[in-house]
Formats: C-alpha cells, sequence, structure tokens
C-alpha cells in the first residue's frame, strides 16, 4: 500500500465491530470485521487497529480522521445498565416521569404497563423556584434553596443529576446556578441541563430526553476517554470524532455533553451510505434495511434524502433529538428461535456476541436465525468472514433438532430452520409495513436495499412478500454503516420553543440569530471555516389549539428576513400532504425554531469496479434448501469480487463474500453495475395474488 493518509471509520455492533479505511490518494477501500468486546468497546478498536497495521499494512499514525459508531447508549436505556441517575425539578413536578402521557402503545389491553422511568421516585428531587409560562419568575430562586438541593443530591450517592426546571427553556439561569453549585460541591457528578439538552416545551418529553441524557452520561464518558486513550497508545493522531442520530458528525467533547445524541449512532451512518449507494444506481425512492445480529432497523428514503425527525422513541420512552426516522424491530442474524406453547417464535431477544450462535461453538445451546441458515446451506461453513471463523453445521442442526424439530413436529432439522425463516420474514415484513403502508406508502413503488451481515440472504423471499420488484445490494453490506461513516459531514443543530402569532420576518430573525450564534460557535470549536458551513432555518408549526405540530423550511424574503407570508403557505401545503386537509382560514402558531449546520469534510465516495475483466465464473456449487416442500438441490456458488460489471445471473444461485452472502432465490435476475452494485430483479406476484399492503 502506499505511504498516504487514511481516513478510518469503526461501527461497534452487538457482534462485530466493523472497520472501513478509505486510503486518501487512491480512494480505495479496505474493509474487515473483528468481534465486539460488550465490555469494552474500545478494545475492540485497539484490535480493529492492530489488524489494521499487521495485515493491511497501516499504521496508526497515517490515520487522519478516525470516526466511531457506538450502541453503548442504546443497550444502556434498553437493558436499565446506566448511571445512578438524580432528577432535580420544581416543586410540585417531580412526577411527571411517572404520569407520562395518556397515550397507550395498546389501546384495548387492559394490563398494559407504562415503561418505567429511567429515575426512581426516590431520587427525584424538588427545588422551591419557579417560572411562569412568559419566562417570567413567580418564585425566585435562593442561595439558600440551591445549598439545600446540592446536600440532597450528595446525600444519594448519584454519578449523575439531570436538572430540568419548569419553563427552562425561557431562561436557563435557574437551572445554571443550580448546575454551578453540584459542579462546585461535586465536582465527580455528571450533570445535565434540560435548557441545553432539550430546549423545548412539552414537560415529559423534555424531562424524559434530560434523564436520558444523564443516565448515559457517564458510560459514554467513560467510552469516549477510553477511545482517545487506546487511539493515542496505539500511535494514531487523528481527531476522535462519533457518529450522531442525526447522520453527522460530532466531536468526542460534544458526544461527552450531549451522549443522547448517539442513541441512532451506527444505523444513521448505515442510511447515509444507502442515500449515496441508491444515488448512484440511479434510484431515489429505497426502503432500507439494515440487518445485523441482534436487529433490523428499516428506514424509507425518498426523493434521495435521507428522512429526519426532530424526534423518536427508545424503549417505550420519548427522546426529543434530532434523529434519522429509522423504525427498529428484533429480527437479526442472532435472533433465537423457540417452541412456545406449541408454536414457534423467533426473536426478539438474541445470542448477541457471547455466546453467539449455536455454530459459533462458544457455549450458546438456543438455536437462532444464523444456525438455520447455515443448516439449509445458504451460509459456508468454512467461509464465514472469509474463513476467519468456522462454523459448526452439525451441531447447529442438532440444536434445531433438539429444540424446534421434536418439540413442534417437523421432519428435520432442514424444515424447521425453514419455518424459522418464514417466520423470520414475516416480523420483518411488519418491521417494513410500519414505515411504509402505516404511513400511506406503498412498497412496490420502492426498492429494496437490503445491508448488514444477514439483510441479503433474506431480501429476495422479503421483496417477494411485499410486492417489491427490485433489490439493489451494495459492495460490502456487512459493513455499510461504518462506510457511511465516511461519507458525511460534521452537523450540529440547535432549537428553542417561542409561541409565536401573526409574527413578521423582523419579530423571527432574533431568535434565529441567537440559534446560530451557537451553531457557529460549535463550528468553531470543531475547526470547521465559516466558508464550509451550511446553515438551514426550520419552524415547527401547528394551527390554533392542535396538539401536534408540522416542521416546515424557512426561506427568506427580499430584504433577507424569514419570508413569513410564503412559511404560512408552505406550512398549509404540508398539512395537506400528511393529513390530506388544510384550514387556511384558521390562526397559524409558530412553536419552536431550528437551525441545522453542515460543516463539509472531505468524504468517501464508492469506488467503480476496472473496467473489462473475464466473465463471471463460478467457484462451485453446494447443496442449499430454498423452498418449503423442495429437496435440497445443488445451486451455484459465485464470488462475488469475481463479478465484472455487466454481469447477469439466474437464480438459484449464491453470491458470496467475506462479510454477507447474496441469495439468488428461483425466478429471480441479477446484474452487476459499474459500482459493484448487485440488480436483483424480483417478478411481480401474479393477477390476483397476496401482496403485503
Amino acid at each position: 500500500m502506499s505511504a498516504g493518509g487514511y481516513f478510518v471509520g469503526a461501527d461497534t455492533g452487538g457482534t462485530f465491530t466493523d472497520f472501513v479505511a478509505l486510503e486518501l490518494a487512491s480512494g480505495a477501500l479496505t474493509t474487515f470485521k473483528v468481534p465486539s468486546v460488550p465490555d469494552d468497546p474500545a478494545r475492540a478498536v485497539e484490535d480493529g487497529l492492530r489488524r489494521l497495521r499487521d495485515q493491511f499494512g497501516v499504521a496508526p499514525e497515517r490515520v487522519e480522521r478516525f470516526i466511531f459508531g457506538t450502541t453503548v447508549a442504546t443497550n444502556a436505556i434498553i437493558e436499565r445498565t446506566g448511571a445512578r441517575t438524580a432528577f432535580v425539578t420544581t416543586r410540585g413536578t417531580r412526577d411527571v416521569l411517572e404520569l407520562q402521557r395518556q397515550w397507550r402503545d395498546r389501546l384495548f389491553d387492559l394490563y398494559l404497563n407504562k415503561p418505567e422511568a429511567l429515575v426512581p421516585r426516590r431520587l427525584r428531587l424538588e427545588a422551591d423556584e419557579r417560572l411562569g409560562a412568559d419566562g417570567a419568575v413567580v418564585r425566585p430562586l435562593e442561595e439558600g434553596e440551591i445549598a439545600r438541593v446540592v446536600d440532597a443530591v450528595r446525600a444519594l450517592d448519584v454519578t449523575s443529576v439531570a436538572i430540568c426546571l419548569l419553563f427552562s427553556f425561557l431562561d436557563p439561569t435557574h437551572e445554571r446556578r443550580i448546575g454551578a453549585a453540584l459542579i462546585a460541591r461535586a465536582p465527580d457528578v455528571h450533570v445535565t441541563l434540560s435548557s441545553d439538552v432539550c430546549p423545548e416545551f412539552r414537560e415529559y418529553e423534555r424531562g424524559c430526553t434530560t434523564a436520558m441524557n444523564a443516565y448515559v452520561m457517564p458510560k459514554i464518558h467513560r467510552l469516549a476517554t477510553r477511545l482517545e486513550s487506546r487511539l493515542g497508545e496505539a500511535g494514531c493522531r487523528a481527531p476522535l470524532r462519533i457518529m450522531q442520530s442525526n447522520g453527522g458528525l460530532m466531536s468526542a467533547a460534544q458526544a461527552r455533553a450531549y451522549p443522547v445524541h448517539t442513541l441512532l449512532s451506527g444505523p444513521a451512518g448505515g442510511v447515509v451510505a444507502a442515500v449515496e449507494v441508491a444515488r448512484a444506481a440511479g434510484i431515489e425512492n429505497v426502503v432500507t434495511m439494515d440487518m445485523g445480529g441482534t436487529s433490523l432497523d428499516v428506514c424509507v428514503i425518498q426523493h434521495g434524502q435521507a428522512p429526519l425527525s426532530p424526534a423518536g422513541r427508545l424503549s417505550g420512552l420519548p427522546v426529543k433529538v434530532p434523529q434519522v426516522d429509522l423504525h427498529t424491530i428484533g429480527a437479526g442474524g442472532g435472533s433465537i428461535a423457540r417452541a412456545v406453547r406449541g408454536a414457534l417464535k423467533v426473536g426478539p431477544d438474541s445470542a448477541g456476541a457471547d455466546p453467539g450462535p449455536v455454530c459459533y461453538g462458544r457455549g450458546g445451546t438456543l438455536p437462532t436465525s444464523t444456525d438455520c441458515a447455515l443448516a439449509l446451506g445458504l451460509i459456508d461453513p468454512a467461509y464465514f468472514l472469509g474463513g476467519e471463523i468456522l462454523l459448526d453445521r452439525e451441531r447447529a442442526e442438532a440444536a434445531i433438532v433438539e429444540r424446534l424439530a421434536r418439540p413442534l413436529g417437523f421432519a428435520d432439522a432442514a424444515e424447521a430452520a425453514l419455518a424459522v425463516v418464514r417466520v423470520q420474514v414475516a416480523n420483518m415484513v411488519a418491521g417494513v409495513r410500519a414505515v411504509s403502508v402505516q404511513r400511506g406508502l406503498d412498497p412496490r413503488d420502492f426498492a429494496l436495499l437490503p445491508f448488514g451481515g444477514a439483510g441479503a440472504l433474506y431480501a429476495g423471499l422479503l421483496a417477494e412478500e411485499l410486492g417489491m420488484t427490485r433489490v439493489l445490494v451494495p459492495p460490502e453490506p456487512g459493513v455499510l454503516s461504518a462506510l457511511g461513516m465516511l461519507m458525511t459531514d460534521v452537523k450540529y443543530a440547535h432549537r428553542t420553543t417561542r409561541l409565536l402569532e401573526a409574527a413578521d420576518g423582523r419579530e423571527l430573525e432574533p431568535v434565529f440569530r441567537e440559534l446560530e450564534e451557537r451553531l457557529a460557535a460549535d463550528m468553531e470549536a470543531d475547526g470547521i471555516s465559516s466558508a464550509d458551513i451550511l446553515v438551514e432555518r426550520w419552524c415547527d408549526m401547528r394551527y390554533r389549539g392542535q396538539a401536534y405540530e408540522v416542521g416546515v423550511r424557512v426561506t427568506a424574503d427580499a430584504a433577507g428576513a424569514a419570508d413569513v407570508p410564503a412559511l404560512a403557505r408552505r406550512f398549509h401545503d404540508e398539512h395537506r400532504r400528511l393529513f390530506g386537509t388544510a384550514a387556511e382560514d384558521e390562526p397559524v402558531e409558530l412553536v419552536t425554531f431550528r437551525v441545522l449546520g453542515t460543516g463539509r469534510v472531505r468524504k468517501a465516495g464508492l469506488p467503480r469496479l476496472p473496467e473489462g475483466g473475464r466473465a463471471a465464473a463460478q467457484k462451485g456449487e453446494r447443496a442449499v434448501r430454498l423452498r418449503p416442500g423442495r429437496p435440497a438441490a445443488p445451486c451455484p456458488v459465485f464470488e462475488r469480487a469475481m463479478l465484472p460489471a455487466g454481469t447477469r445471473l439466474h437464480g438459484p444461485a449464491i453470491i458470496e463474500e467475506p462479510g454477507a452472502t447474496v441469495v439468488l432465490f428461483d425466478g429471480h435476475g441479477a446484474e452487476v453495475d459499474g459500482h459493484g452494485n448487485i440488480l436483483i430483479a424480483v417478478p411481480p406476484p401474479p393477477a390476483g395474488g397476496r401482496v403485503a399492503p
């Protein structure tokens, strides 16, 4: 390899940590996986840097940028393994985390329990102060009250504190005074202010987001510190950047202060890369499915744009931070299959990295989706991760027989494995429907773009079930999320709630200017010059009396101020598009103001396949079971790296690469484009046939 510089992306998943190294001079990509270390993700990074040096000749000092995606914060919320956290709020409001909202996920479930608050009631404290809805001081915060609150927090023996006072998004002074006193008298305690993390109205959502940030802050702080230490010890002097939920990069310092922005760190990278892959293939509308070892993340991309949402949910709890609009279900390669009361259940629990599927031979005893794919012949046991891990097919089949075939009456391991695949695909169909059909979109109008280590195994069956006729499988799909981290920019966002009616552009300007000043400070701290910064203005709007808002892009008028008449018209149009109606005679309220800043940096591109090359050569064949009611039959096997542009294949066939396997089912056709993408044509369902919508 040359002596040029490299950008490196590392995406830590539940089973593997994916690495992508971009050589800046040539644009060549090097990819590989190392086993994740759940107890110490930084150690997997150290292992990856060592392998990058020893196997690929890339010394750590040649790494000019290192980008990391993590699920640490996500797992801490889901598993409730975050820090012992105190919650400080205005007197009379400490139970807002318990009261939550009137909504019910399952309307007719009489035994439904609301999600448990991250901070138990005994750790929630009240401060004797109050602001009014206009931001004016109703009850001042006295110095003696600050001292009392600080003493009470110290007596609780907590490692993190969330401070969320009533209407602090209008005036953060009281929060900052309590926060400063805590930092002075308890310097080892991590402090989060709602006016910094979520300066918006709606007390429950703001309080929950603030508590979430405090709950995961110690873990992310330790992780970022350990990563920087390990990178430095390895000789890597590149600044550490973290992938955040909105699809952009942030500094390690920002990640320490706002770890709640890392909740969708890895999956967001995959969506960024998927947008670029689809654009290179000339496809604007795709449904992405990122299927790793633990979960399946689904996203709908329309008109070549990744959808952003101002809020989301995790483990039943609201989180009000900008994020890529993803839907996640427990359907991955490690999803465990069980016989439950005479029925087959697959997922959502996963075998993860430790002990992993039965075929890994690391102590796992419960059959998983990967074990079933191996038993059906879809995966070569000697070529998993390019042969780095040898899979034990006999052990997998024995577990399938013992745990599934015998209890459920299947003839053999293969029949049980096919049933697992059918259930897995049904779960995946439900995940795609949640972001398409349930939002008024027909999946048949989209191409399916699978990635992750397991996505291409099932993409053909999923497309058949949904009536989708195109599948686009990118090169190296198993590490696409890590590649996406090298294809994005630095992004920061700020927002605030200011309820305005009948405003003109001059009323909006001071609000936007204040937000943009904070944005500029973030970019300057990250070393981004003003010439490389793009700023977008957005506003959440609603009709007076509505309980929900619609986000609308803000444009400028001839004088350079916000064009309010055009903004109102755009709101009516967007409301009509989303809900089928608009009330143009009703007064419109401007609620929450947002600015999104993009700091442009050098990024990776998609390499093209070399011109010419030999015709595709079959590397072998093996017995594969693809459909119920049909015996295993010989199936041709191809090495993906040996397929030149223009290659055409007809199913059934298996296309292998070290990190993923593409299954081309009977009746499906495939063609390789100039970027190495595999474009699969799936026959449409017969007239009158069943289609998921």
